[in-house]
């Protein structure tokens, strides 16, 4: 496959290159990165294909109260993201937005640059994951039967204040897609992956 050079670095890329390897520069008549609304509307999208497991988990809360439950409704949040970009390149949702994830070469990510990517939502949930884990095993949380028993058993978590402020960090940082020039959250400078949108 011909080389061809770069109009802001002079270097030589591969024609398939949709970014200049060198300087990082977009070249023309490739996908444009995706802004920062486009990919809430596909977290939107994804979070509606979450809403069974989202309805299992607050039945478990309020009712079953079961660990392994927990944990199993877990799991699917912990690899549906990796998973669908490493081998789709996207999730169903940015698949439905048209827009997509890829390396500085214009591949899709491996299965490890995907999770490196998805690493600031991996500590938040594993924060949250560990926070669950201990209320459950509570007595306090065991013997509860009304909601606000259920809520005052929460309070007593010492996980739930770090999960605030690591919520409030993740959306800072996710919002850095709206003001980089390239459109890249801290998440994509991480793993040196870029969000696009898709050729038509």
């Amino acid at each position: 496959m011909d080389a061809k050079k770069c109009e802001s670095c002079g270097q030589e890329f591969q024609e398939w290159v949709e970014f200049c390897p060198h300087c990082g520069e977009a070249i023309e008549g490739y996908s444009r990165p995706a802004g920062f609304w486009i990919r809430v509307g596909a977290q939107i999208i994804d979070s509606l294909i979450f809403i069974p497991i989202g309805i299992l988990a607050i039945w478990n809360l309020y009712s079953l109260k079961s660990t392994v439950v927990l944990v199993l409704a877990s799991l699917p949040g912990l690899i549906y993201k990796p998973l669908m970009e490493s081998y789709f390149g996207a999730t169903l949702g940015k698949m439905a937005c048209g827009i997509k994830v890829i390396d500085d070469n214009g591949n899709k990510l491996s299965l490890f640059g995907a999770y490196v990517r998805f690493f600031p939502f991996l500590l938040l949930a594993g924060v949250g994951l560990a926070g669950q884990l201990i209320m459950f095993t509570s007595s306090q949380f065991q013997s509860a039967e009304s909601m606000v028993e259920i809520g005052q058993a929460q309070q007593g978590n010492f996980l739930g204040p770090i999960g605030t402020v690591m919520n409030v960090l993740v959306l800072i940082e996710c919002v850095f897609a709206a003001f980089t020039s390239r459109k890249r959250a801290l998440h994509d400078m991480l793993a040196e992956s870029f969000c696009v949108y898709k050729e038509p």
